[in-house]
């Protein structure tokens, strides 16, 4: 049977951590099977008390959890660190912030049966894919400028994700590797500013788990970010955030 490790990339957010721990543990743990959790704990958004009960979140839900708790917070690194850390099979990856939709179990790993679909990511509430018209697999179009205008390549490159997934083990160590860790990790594998990595995934494939069409899966960050006035910047393929006035 095939061993699945769990990495979670968790800020100082103890409510929206529970409620992720809480929402997956029955309709997804429970079902597939956990070998061994690993959480990346950074010093951010909240304060010492609020990492303190972030250790005990994760605590009473695996005693025996791997915590990492870096002096510098930074999502690169975390992603990196977990996925370095790993050892099973296949990696499901997480952050603190969704919810599941539904009931997720061992169908999920169906996909892989296709060597060359090296993740199967979890369609999100605002990923707005339209699986019936596009297709399972996450992909953008390749383009050339000439004059300023886009010019179709006719032909496509995949696109691999850090939203919540289901992926091969070594593809996640080999990729972890290979990343900068001053740039965004998901941007790394299709933004042009890590080759190295882009080509290393280029000739593999990422399944959008959709069975009906419709999303599993949905963010939680982006209304507790906007009810505290947080914004997130992407610059150079780099996030950072930051407190707009309210």
């Amino acid at each position: 049977m095939s061993s699945i490790d769990l990495c979670i990339v968790s800020g100082r957010r103890p409510e929206l951590l529970a409620q992720t721990l809480d929402s997956f543990r029955g309709k997804v743990f429970d079902r597939l099977g956990i070998h061994h959790v690993y959480v990346n704990l950074d010093a951010i958004f909240g304060s010492e008390n609020d990492h303190v009960r972030c250790i005990e979140v994760i605590r009473q839900f695996d005693p025996t959890a791997t915590i990492f708790e870096p002096e510098k917070p930074g999502f690169a690194a975390a992603v990196q660190r977990l996925w370095s850390a790993t050892t099973s099979d296949y990696v499901l990856h997480l952050e603190d912030d969704w919810v599941a939709l539904r009931d997720l179990g061992k169908e999920v790993l169906a996909p892989f049966s296709d060597p060359s679909v090296m993740q199967v990511s979890f369609h999100t509430a605002d990923q707005n894919w339209d699986i019936a018209r596009r297709g399972h697999f996450h992909q953008r179009n390749e383009y050339a400028k000439v004059l300023g205008i886009k010019i179709p390549l006719f032909r496509t490159f995949p696109k691999f994700t850090t939203s919540p997934s289901i992926s091969r083990g070594a593809f996640l160590r080999r990729s972890a590797e290979m990343m900068d860790i001053s740039r965004d990790p998901e941007k790394q594998f299709y933004s042009g500013v890590n080759r190295p990595l882009e080509a290393y995934v280029g000739s593999y494939r990422n399944y959008i788990y959709s069975p009906d069409g419709v999303p599993v899966i949905r963010d939680t960050g982006r209304e507790w970010r906007d009810q505290r006035h947080i914004a997130k910047t992407i610059t150079n393929a780099t996030s950072t955030w930051t407190v707009t006035k309210a």
